[in-house]
This record gives structure tokens, sequence and C-alpha cells, in this order.
């Protein structure tokens, strides 16, 4: 036997080494077509339902059709968060950054990446675009820009209002709040006018210039005794649907609209696309450009793949009476019962799961994550629980929370759907809409609420006192109001508590930048997490022998200007604090920051890839894990009384040598060693 094994090892031995070359081969002939794929960008205006399943969709367009993200082709994402200084700077970076094209969903975006993209640089596809003829981005029926094309979707602004007349035919008003700058706004308003005049409906109109005042203006138009309320294709009002709703049923009438997706909100009838369909056919469209198809040889149509959704629990405490009937309620596509249960809900409505959110020029496929140590498996609860996760803004840590809370519930074992039903609410940063949503929230009754950032924590502390809260992504819950200490606490709510590591920051700059003698932060005087931050940021500084330069704001509008403000104070480093507003600029700060030559650090990990240079971050998707652990506690039987506060100390350091240079600043050696990831 020894013989012929001595016989068989030169034949083996050849063998293996072949198949060594070969794979060695392969992987570099994978590596390299992972190199060599091309750069795309998918541009949204704001986190809403509309949006994200617009985005959402593209993915699945691209995938339909052979374009795989990752193998033939690069996406990055892009997310404006409703603020129009953020779209200017996102548009430059898009086109400044390798892109071979850029796909944009809402008009807003259309609108500022064609006047960014005039010359024609990148191909530029569009999709939820109500109508591109009226958006002023060179757009007629007798021609375009040859680098431009993509799908309208022209809401059923007419179908709407006769649907209304058919479900109460006694309806002689119905109230719209509106923005007059939005384009595809007053597009959808002009045909609810022709339309209410014919059907005999008087149309009051209560017009906004920012989310912020969607409240108080349907609130004005429910004083003037409105039938009903409705709301077309307006970017603005849309992002506070829940505003709506709620005053709304305050005065006993319903809300029809042209998003399905806004019966997650309460809206009564919702007529419109199947906006999940609209990005999948607009990808498919990206996808068909990429092989080579000439953009200017594709024309612009209207494409609205009608959607019917219908929600009867709506009617409960309606002054009137609204009756749909049967041929109706067959046509919904997605239609709530009278107690609330989904009757029917096609595959492309369901909503997508958890992502991290498109935002910042950030790069989902490189975003820097760890491998968790692996979690025990739970038991199933033994009921469905519903709950409720309430943000204030879609800042990056944010998004990174979520990342971990979804990937620890997952590998519990418990599964969306069949143990627990999950309803996602954002503010958007406006904290007239974050009040409405935590109303909505309890008076859903949900069996848990999850709440991030530190306002809506609060505001839990004010208004939720018997169901249970974790909350996560706070710095401070003591301070925030939720207790006296991190064990004796309000006896519903609990969570995890995140305070950056500020000396570590500090001890970075000086160990690595020993010349820097100032650093500077953006801080909101309004947000008591950020002033916290601020000034342990300070003591930190103050600590080591350096000086604090801080500079206030108020809104994210106001982000660009002053983070110019700051780099004209001597800073030698910006050390930008995580809060909500600032946390959703990050590329405007970047973009100051290069200008003046002035390095970025940051306190975010997601912030490397939107322009900082150096991050030492507490890992935000390990406080989404704690939060999550938290929860299946208490979904266990556990009471949150009896669960501490849970600190996260945990700390990263990542590098990007690529925004480094763009600051003029060369990285040293010794940190990219210590660096626990290098992103280039």
């Amino acid at each position: 036997m020894l013989y012929y094994l001595k016989r068989l090892l030169p034949g083996i031995g050849l063998i293996v080494l072949a198949a060594l070359v070969l794979l060695i081969a392969d992987h570099a002939q994978r590596s390299a077509t992972r190199a060599e794929a091309p750069k795309i960008a998918i541009f949204q205006f704001s986190s809403r339902p509309v949006l994200d399943d617009c985005v959402a969709g593209a993915v699945d367009g691209l995938r339909a059709s052979g374009i795989v993200p990752d193998r033939d082709v690069k996406i990055q994402f892009y997310n404006a968060e409703n603020d129009l200084a953020t779209a200017n700077s996102m548009a430059r970076a898009i086109l400044q950054d390798g892109n071979r094209l850029v796909i944009t969903f809402s008009t807003p975006c259309l609108q500022v990446m064609a006047n960014v993209n005039k010359d024609g640089k990148i191909v530029h596809l569009f999709g939820a675009v109500t109508d591109p003829f009226a958006a002023g981005v060179g757009i007629s029926r007798k021609g375009r820009p040859a680098h431009l094309a993509g799908l309208g979707t022209f809401q059923p602004v007419r179908e709407t209002f006769q649907m209304a007349k058919r479900l109460n035919p006694a309806l002689r008003t119905v109230g719209v709040v509106w923005n007059p700058g939005d384009a595809a706004s007053e597009a959808c308003l002009q045909l609810a006018r022709d339309e209410s005049r014919k059907l005999g409906v008087t149309l009051r109109e209560a017009q906004v210039e920012a989310s912020s005042g969607v409240a108080e203006a349907a609130a004005s138009l429910t004083a003037r005794g409105v039938q009903a309320l409705w709301v077309g294709g307006d970017n603005t009002v849309e992002m506070a649907v829940e505003s709506l709703v709620k005053a709304a049923r305050q005065a006993g009438i319903p809300l029809f609209c042209n998003a399905p997706t806004h019966l997650q909100a309460g809206a009564f009838v919702a007529l419109g696309a199947d906006y999940r369909e609209v990005g999948r056919l607009t990808g498919d469209l990206a996808a068909r450009v990429i092989k080579g198809l000439d953009p200017a040889s594709v024309p612009v149509e209207n494409v609205v793949p009608r959607q019917l959704a219908i929600n009867l629990a709506a009617l409960k405490g309606m002054r009137e009476k609204w009756t749909p009937d049967s041929a109706t309620l067959a046509e919904a596509a997605i239609l709530i019962d009278a107690e609330g249960k989904s009757v029917r809900s096609p595959a492309s409505a369901q909503p997508a799961q958890p992502k991290p959110a498109p935002a910042q020029a950030r790069v989902q496929a490189a975003a820097p994550t760890l491998v968790p140590a692996a979690a025990p498996k739970a038991t199933p609860p033994a009921k469905l629980w519903k709950i409720q996760l309430l943000d204030y803004t879609d800042s990056i840590n944010v998004e990174e929370t979520h990342a971990g809370l979804f990937a620890e519930f997952k590998a519990r074992g418990l599964v969306e759907g069949r143990d627990y039903e999950l309803k996602r609410h954002s503010a958007h940063g406006d904290m007239a809409v974050l009040n409405g949503i935590v109303d909505a929230a309890v008076n859903a009754k949900p069996d848990l609420i999850i709440t991030t950032s530190t306002p809506t924590l609060q505001l839990a502390v004010g208004k939720v006192k018997r169901i249970p809260v974790v909350f996560t992504t706070v710095a401070d819950g003591v301070q925030a109001g939720a207790g006296e200490s991190s064990t004796k606490h309000l006896p519903n709510i609990t969570g995890s508590t995140v305070m950056s590591d500020f000396d570590g920051m500090i001890r970075v700059v000086q160990e690595y930048f020993p010349q820097v003698r100032r650093v500077g932060t953006l801080f909101v005087p309004s947000e008591i997490n950020s002033v916290r931050y601020k000034d342990e940021l300070e003591k930190a500084a103050v600590r080591h022998g350096l000086a604090l330069e801080a500079v206030g704001v108020a809104t994210t509008a106001e982000v660009a200007d002053a983070a110019m403000a700051l780099t004209s104070k001597g800073v030698g480093v910006v050390t930008q604090i995580s809060d909500n507003i600032t946390g959703s600029a990050v590329p405007a700060i970047a973009e100051a920051c290069r200008k003046a030559r002035v390095p970025l650090f940051g306190f975010v990990s997601g912030t490397i890839k939107a322009g900082a240079a150096v991050v030492v971050a507490r890992d935000y998707q390990e406080g989404g894990r704690d939060a999550a652990r938290i929860v299946a506690r208490v979904m266990k039987g556990e009471h949150p009384a009896g669960i501490p506060f849970v600190p996260l100390s945990r700390t990263m350091i990542l590098v990007n040598p690529r925004n480094a240079e763009l600051f003029g600043m060369k990285v040293p050696e010794a940190l990219l060693k210590r660096a626990d990831k290098v992103v280039n």
C-alpha cells in the first residue's frame, strides 16, 4: 500500500498545484472585474416610503436585467433628506466622483442634478417625477438634452377626486395643503382645481414653504369646515403626512392621497402608482443604457402602474358616511379592514426589508461592518409583537443603529411577520412632525416602542406612560429625563446609551498631528445631545492642552455657511460631533473643509463615506444590537423596570486616505496600521 501511495504522490501534487493556479487566476480575474466595475449613483430627495420604494425597485430592475451590484456596477446612494442645499452639494459630488450615470427620484432631484449637469458630463436618468415637461430642465415635446432620459409618473388626480365624490355624493369641499415652490405640487393642483369645478366641489387651499408648517395649515383648513383633505405629489407636504392624518382624524374627516404607502400613516384612500414598479422600470432603463442604449433614443413617457389602496380602519370616527362599494373594494391592490388588519397586500407593495438607508454620499456596499459574536437563538415569542420604531431624523448614526438592530433580530431568530410587526416612522428632523408621530404611536397601542435619538426619547418620557419603550442612539438617558440613574429609571423605559470617545479623538489628533493647536466643531444649541457633546469635546480638548472653536447651527440649510465660517477661524482639524442636524449634512461640511484644506474627523463611522478623513467612532451598529437584545428580553417577559441602561464603550478607528488627500493631508503610516479599517 505504501508503495502505491508513493507512486501516486507526484501526480496528486501536480493536480493540487494546477488547482491552486486556477483558483489564483480566477480570484485575480474576479478582483479585476470588481475593480473595473463602473460607478453609478442613485439620488433621492428624502426618506419617505414613495422614494424608498423607488430606490429598492431600481436595484431590483438592475438585477433583473443582469446588472449585479458590486459585480457589474458599484452603486453609491445619496439622500438629501429634504434639504436643497444638501441636494446641491450631493449633485456636485456625484458629478465629481467618477460616476458613469445617475438615477434621480423626485422632481427636486431631477431639477438639482440637471442644473449641475448642464454640460451632460454623465448620463442622467430620472423617475418618480410628476411632470418632467414642467420641471424646467429643458424637456419639451420637441426635444431635450441628449444625456437626459426617464419616466414621468403623473398621479391620477382627476380619478382620485372622482372616487372621493363617488364614495360620498354629498362631498362639497376638499382642503389641500401645498408648496407653491414645488413644480410637481403645482402640476397636480392645476388638475385638482379643474376636476373639482367639474364635480361641483370647492377646493380650499393653504400654502406652506416647509414641512414644519403642514400641521398648522391643515388645522386652518379643517377649521374652515372642509369635508376631506387631499395631498398630491408634493414633496414638502408628503414629508409631514402624519400631520395631515392627525388633523383629519381630529376633524372627523378622511385623507385622500396619491401615494399608496400613506396608508401606513392612516390615509383613507390612495390612488396612485406602484412606486416599487416605477423604480424597477427606471432600473431596467439604466441597465439598458449601461449595456449601450443611447438615452437620447428613449422617449419621455407618462408611466403610472396604477395601484389603489383603501384603509377602512381610517373611517372610525368619521362625521359623514363614506361607503366604498364592492367593486371599489375588489379593485384595491392594498386593503386594510375596519380592525386595521391587512386583507390584501401585493408583493410589490410590501415595504423593503430594513437596510442601511441611503444618505449623505455613502457607499452602501463598502460600509464598514463588524462581525458580531454569535447570538443565542431566541425562543419565538408567544404572540405577534406590534412594534413602533420612531426616528427623529435619518442621520448616519441612526441608520447604522437600524442596521445593528435588524441584524441582531435576525441573529436571534426573530422573524418579521411571524414574531413581530414593525412600523417605522421618521420626523425627518421636524419637531412638530415628531410630536405627531409619538402621539400616533401611542394611539396605535403597540406592544413596544423603540426610539432613536434624544429628542424622540424626551417626547416618549412625557407622552408614553405604560407602553414599554426601548431607546438607543442617546448619549445620556438620565439627562434626557428617563431616570435618576442607569438602574433607577422610569418603569416602562430602558435602553442603550452612546457617548462619543472624546478623549480618544483628541489623543488621535495629538499623537499623529502634533502641530494642531485648535480643533473645531458645529453644534446645535437647541439639541440637548449636541450641547452635551460639544461641552464634553471642549473638556477633553482642554485636558490635553488644545482649544475648541464651536459654531452653532439651527437647521441643515445653515450647515454649509457655518462650516465655511468655522474653517476660517484657524482650526487645524474639524472634529465634528454627532447630532441630528449636522449628521444629515456631512457632505456639506466635508466640502467646506476641502475648500479650506482643513481635515475633517468624525465621531460616526458612516461619515468616513460622507467625506471624513479619520473617524474615532463608537460602534453605532453595536448600539443597535444592544437595543435589540433588550427588546428580545422584553419580548420574553422581562419588565423594563428591571433592565438597566446599557452603556456602549466599544471604539473603532477608521481612515480614508483618499479623503485625506482632498484635505491636503497625508495619513501617517502608524495611524494606518493602528486603524480598525482603512477605506478607499
